[in-house]
């Protein structure tokens, strides 16, 4: 068992930095925006979900190349590899002009999800700029599955840390601006682009990162042992094989997406501070959530290949020794946001102080707190479902995940639209405008809220149930890719 944690930490380790590099960057990402103007951390949230959910389907069948690879590289086969990310690159640059025909139905999109109207203009130019990045963000994800499945996860990590850097320098840059006094000069900041600089910080933080791979994957060593220029061709039979096991992966991540940018939405249409509130404990979730897809990952790829190489034991050692790492490291942050909510909550406004926050801000971030005890219930969940998801998709159970997924988020999504309580559009004090106070939350904005993040709660909840139970089935341990 210490050989599998061992296994398990070198391939998930370099991953975890990788996605926690990208989770830092949300984060700071999220905690700038609201420093510059509080509405516009909000309406980065829900215009965020959207493009995720606009590109994940693409994303999810790019994402299928590491464990395909991986089972290559078990079945002795890596020659192979090099025709199959080539199919993946093909596929991801022809999303561009569907993303770019979603940008310019943006406007439409927010006004019909019925967004606050101060908002739509935010959310609309944040997606519009985002979409010029997703076809980027699929080509990366489709040449990182190469060095994932190959068990090169390092070079994973340096490539995002290098962009996850120049990202966070571009976002204090082009949201705040650059001050001629800095230098001695005069007049207004110039480059000061709020939201829409965040966004283009994003867009090339993408491609970036997708040139980066390609560069490295055009080394000597990579070309010839790989097959990555002789592979260089159409092959019908293996863009059948990446759509057949990528589409149901795709598909649950625009199930498991969709569903969370729903309920974001319906967050969304109680109000501004809701919002902000909800996107300040999302944010600390995605901290602690966010890496463990570097160690999903991890499980994936490490199923693939011992399922074919050594068969299920093997798999199963390290599946075991994934999930007690992931639990032990939930555990820790479950234990924070039980203990440290207030501190944890406070870093939003650790340059203002009290005399420059609005009451509405001040309002977010004191329901922010309280929020954070629904993840504090649901982390090691969340952690659960993650891990198993990715070691049945390893051994190519896409189809169950998938179901699993939709029959879980459509229960979830329709019990909470059918048993929403009743609110007032009143934001402070009770709701009486008469009587309105600034003080807290009307009650039932109050309740309202309470009750879509229990039903994020328990749709966790079911997705890890249903997980826990196909794996313990044991169907997967018979399936192959190759």
């Amino acid at each position: 068992m210490r050989s599998a944690y061992a296994e398990v930490l070198r391939i998930a380790v370099p991953l975890m930095i990788s996605t926690g590099m990208f989770s830092l960057v949300l984060f700071a990402d999220r905690t700038l925006l609201f420093q510059h103007e509080p509405a516009e951390m909000g309406a980065a949230m829900a215009a965020g979900n959207l493009f995720w959910v606009s590109i994940c389907i693409f994303v999810g069948i790019a994402s299928m190349t590491g464990a395909i690879a991986s089972q290559y590289v078990g079945a002795g086969q890596p020659k192979r590899i090099g025709r199959m990310l080539w199919q993946s690159v093909w596929f991801s640059l022809a999303t561009m002009p569907l993303f770019l025909t979603l940008a310019y139905f943006a406007e439409p999109l927010f006004q019909w999800s019925d967004q606050a109207p101060a908002l739509i203009p935010l959310q609309t130019v944040y997606f519009q700029i985002l979409m010029w990045g997703g076809a980027g963000e699929v080509l990366q994800t489709s040449l990182s599955g190469f060095f994932s499945g190959t068990h090169r996860t390092r070079t994973i990590a340096i490539v995002s840390v290098i962009s996850g850097a120049i990202n966070l320098l571009l976002d204090v840059v082009l949201i705040f601006g650059i001050d001629p006094s800095w230098w001695g000069g005069d007049g207004p900041r110039v480059w000061e682009l709020g939201i829409a600089g965040a966004g283009i910080a994003s867009v090339i933080s993408f491609w970036f990162k997708a040139i980066c791979y390609a560069a490295i994957l055009l080394l000597p060593r990579f070309r010839h042992a790989y097959g990555i220029v002789t592979g260089l061709r159409w092959d019908r039979r293996m863009m059948w094989k990446l759509a057949y096991f990528g589409f149901p992966t795709g598909l649950m991540y625009v199930t498991e997406a969709g569903a969370f940018a729903v309920i974001v939405l319906m967050i969304g249409r109680l109000g501004d501070v809701p919002l902000q509130a909800t996107t300040m404990a999302i944010n600390f979730n995605m901290i602690a959530f966010i890496p463990l897809v570097g160690m999903s990952i991890a499980a994936s790829v490490l199923v693939g290949q011992h399922l074919v190489r050594s068969g299920p034991e093997s798999a199963i050692r390290c599946v075991r020794a994934a999930l007690i790492i992931s639990w032990a490291y939930s555990a820790a942050w479950a234990i924070a946001y039980w203990s440290s909510a207030e501190t944890l909550i406070s870093l939003y406004a650790v340059n203002q102080n009290a005399s420059t926050i609005s009451d509405d801000a001040a309002l977010a971030l004191q329901t922010a707190e309280g929020l954070l005890g629904f993840v504090a219930i649901y982390v090691l969940l969340d952690a659960t479902q993650l891990i198993l998801a990715g070691a049945l998709r390893g051994a190519g159970d896409t189809w169950f995940v998938l179901l699993a997924g939709m029959t879980v988020s459509l229960i979830a999504l329709s019990a909470g639209v059918a048993f929403e309580p009743d609110w007032e559009p009143v934001l402070w004090g009770s709701d009486e405008p008469a009587t309105a106070t600034a003080t807290s939350m009307s009650d039932s904005v109050a309740g309202a809220l309470r009750w879509w993040w229990m039903v994020l709660t328990a749709w966790i909840i079911s997705l890890a149930a249903a997980m826990s139970a196909r794996y313990a089935q044991g169907t997967w341990k018979r399936m192959r890719m190759v």
